[in-house]
């Protein structure tokens, strides 16, 4: 049997919208995100067994800095050197694409200060409410009260990812963290992001929490 070439679903229904068959159209659609359910599911559980195994045989630092060495490597060059001069508006917008696009939804609330984006993430917290990190098998859990763990008693290990290079590395990079995350600390809470309308706004404590020191407000720094 010779199996010839197989177009992705996307294409497939692109190609059932071009010939009027929305209802074809419509269900390769579903089965695409399927697919890429699947997929999502495969990584994220392979990036949280193998932080889980670094932090096991070689320690929690080792854990961040294998973080570090992916911020570095890969995801520094995919922020953009304006971030941190786009309205508030658009930096969240961009997160809540990032997060609903990774099997998330998102509820927004603003006030005079902050943006405030709720989320079901579909990643770190959808394994949380797996229990994920509870049982024989368990996923890591960090337990070093430490930046990496946003200065908490607990954090699981593949959310430590927003504290290393959403704000630790984003703020050695250019300043300020790309969003203030609030991960969740049980099951069924949602993973909370403030963005700050005025950068200069976000609280000492934030940046204490990951270690570092609040920078000048923008009017000093010229």
């Amino acid at each position: 049997m010779t199996i010839g070439p197989i177009a992705p679903r996307w294409e497939q229904a692109k190609a059932a919208l071009a010939r009027g068959d929305t209802e074809a159209a419509a269900e390769l659609i579903d089965r695409a995100v399927a697919d890429w359910g699947r997929l999502q599911d495969y990584s994220i559980n392979w990036i949280t067994s193998l932080l889980s195994f670094i932090g096991r045989e070689l320690g929690e630092e080792a854990v961040e800095r294998s973080l570090r060495a992916s911020g570095d490597e890969f995801i520094r060059g995919r922020r953009s050197d304006d971030w941190n001069g786009l309205p508030a508006e658009a930096r969240a917008k961009a997160i809540a694409r990032a997060m609903v696009a990774n099997m998330g939804s998102v509820e927004v609330t603003e006030d005079d200060e902050k943006i405030v984006l709720s989320f079901r993430c579909g990643s770190g917290g959808r394994m949380i409410d797996e229990g994920k990190y509870e049982g024989e098998h368990a996923y890591l859990t960090l337990t070093e009260r430490d930046p990496r763990t946003f200065s908490r008693d607990e954090l699981p290990v593949y959310c430590a990812h927003c504290s290393v290079n959403n704000e630790m590395q984003a703020i050695e990079w250019s300043g300020r963290p790309v969003t203030v995350e609030h991960p969740p600390t049980a099951k069924g809470e949602p993973c909370v992001h403030h963005i700050y309308k005025d950068l200069d706004a976000i609280p000492d404590e934030i940046y204490a929490r990951v270690g570092k020191a609040a920078p000048a407000p923008s009017s000093e720094r010229g």
